[in-house]
């Protein structure tokens, strides 16, 4: 998020409250990026570039997951509310 250390000491002007929640939030980050298993989205986006029958080259995919990633925001919070829709 910040691109801090853990451990490293409270940011000037920043509580120790917004602190640690600031530390718990890069734990769950590091837990989360470990979790994410790299080679099934190289695999997804080969396989989209494919499918429209572009050429699959390291550099269209790398293309195709900025793209991706430019619009990542919005995809999560319409999975987070489809998540929430489901529940109910």
């Amino acid at each position: 998020m910040t691109g801090f250390k853990l451990g490293e000491g409270p940011l000037e002007g920043e509580t120790d409250e917004e602190w640690h929640e600031r530390e718990r939030i890069e734990k769950v980050v590091d837990e989360v990026a470990a979790w994410i298993d790299t080679r099934v989205i190289a695999e997804m986006v080969a396989e989209h570039l494919k499918d429209e029958g572009d050429e699959v080259t390291v550099e269209s995919c790398k293309d195709a997951w900025y793209g991706t990633l430019e619009n990542l925001g919005g995809g999560i919070g319409l999975a987070r509310a489809s998540g929430e829709a489901a529940k109910l």
